[in-house]
């Protein structure tokens, strides 16, 4: 393992999922982080998250497998239906063929509890200083390394720096002048205390499609609410999930559907909304001593719910880098794009495949639904091979 001294740590900016992510895999290969969260303290916004094989082999490698199995859920299914007509079209299995399949679980749950359990096993780590109240707005070359610069003038310096603060990343806007724009399509998310006659349904996630509109339902864990996600389109405003959507203006979008796809939306209300932003690939994220992970380098759509799992494959593959070269982070930083950058332009045309699927109108949706009901579920499932059984161990 690398050693890398306190008073010369790796800099991450942001103490999301990604960041945290970061820091725990850099740990793992004994190389010291510090944190700089802008918040008061570290917590995570949103509500349900989708964690594929390819995310949870990483996160039991890091420790937090116990954990995972018994606070978040493990769908034994994908239940996808048609909306209009309100025809279940296929059932793509999960649970126990997903661990058999691909080495490990397919888990869902709420992201604040995947937040929370990085946090605490980063607290655990000695290779790990976490600051709060410190956002970070640009970035300076101190000439042996970096320095992290806040709006007030504070400064943190550093061997290098991870940039993991999010689709509006201050820090790519300033090394690369880009900003995610909004797609034209907006997320509504809603949680509900399960009912007692759901209990059936608790167990699968149920995907609903219809023309310019869809919605997904799961039940976070054991002990955990039932999320919804509905995506619709609509305008740039708001920018944050804290922003209300008023439910009269999300049904309107779901007008005409069959009554059991329609009843998902009358299970929840105080629904919350921010519109989907959109970037093409960079042409790269790092600039000598800086990089960017997760969402600050490349947001993605959520049609394949898989973008905090790249930002947790992200950081595998960063600290193996950064392991083999830990004098020459910038080197470090160029063999971490280049074997991720395939992967995730694949990953990002596949996301807006599946939207344009999703979301399918006319004879395209007819057509799209009787191949969904004729092709068999396994079938349909090693269609997502390449995402699922993606390794990141060193090539």
């Amino acid at each position: 393992m690398v050693s890398v001294q306190q008073n010369s740590p790796v800099l991450i900016a942001g103490g999301g999922i990604g960041g945290l992510s970061a820091a725990l895999a850099l740990a793992s290969q004994g190389i010291y982080s510090h944190v700089l969260e802008a918040g008061a303290q570290f917590s995570e916004t949103g509500a349900g998250i989708q964690i594929g094989p390819n995310g949870s082999r990483l996160l039991r490698k890091w420790g937090l497998g116990e954990a995972l199995d018994a606070q978040a859920g493990q769908p034994e299914s994908l239940i996808i239906g048609d909306g209009p007509s309100g025809r279940i079209l296929c059932e793509i299995p999960f649970g126990q063929t997903s661990q058999n399949r691909y080495g490990a679980p397919y888990y869902v749950a709420e992201r604040a509890l995947l937040h929370r359990l990085l946090h605490e096993k980063v607290r655990q780590s000695n290779n790990v200083t976490l600051t709060t109240n410190f956002p970070v707005l640009s970035v300076r070359n101190t000439g042996l390394g970096v320095a992290a610069m806040t709006p007030d003038g504070r400064e943190i310096e550093g061997t290098a720096l991870i940039g993991a603060d999010g689709a509006h990343s201050r820090l790519r806007l300033q090394l690369f002048g880009r900003q995610a724009r909004p797609s034209g399509l907006k997320a509504w998310r809603s949680t509900a205390k399960p009912a007692p006659d759901t209990a059936d349904k608790n167990n699968a996630i149920q995907l609903w499609l219809g023309p310019r509109a869809h919605i997904v339902r799961y039940c976070c864990g054991p002990d955990g609410p039932l999320n919804a996600v509905a995506v619709t389109k609509g305008s740039a405003d708001p920018q944050s999930w804290g922003s209300p959507g008023e439910t009269h203006h999300l049904k309107p979008h779901f007008a005409g559907w069959d009554e059991n796809a329609y009843r998902v939306l009358q299970e929840f209300d105080g629904w919350m909304c921010r519109p989907l932003l959109e970037m093409e690939l960079l042409p790269r994220w790092s600039e000598g001593r800086v990089t960017l992970l997760g969402d600050s380098a490349h947001p993605i759509m959520p049609f394949l719910a898989s973008g905090a799992v790249m930002a947790i494959e992200d950081a595998a593959i960063l600290a193996d880098e950064l392991a083999r070269t830990p004098d020459v982070p910038s080197l470090a930083f160029r063999q971490y794009e280049a074997r991720r950058r395939g992967r995730l332009a694949r990953v990002r045309r596949g996301t807006l495949q599946m939207g344009a699927t999703y979301h399918m109108q006319g004879p395209m949706r007819l057509a799209r639904n009787i191949v969904m009901r004729a092709v068999p579920s396994l079938h349909l499932l090693s269609r997502n091979d390449w995402l699922y059984s993606y390794c990141t161990d060193p090539v």
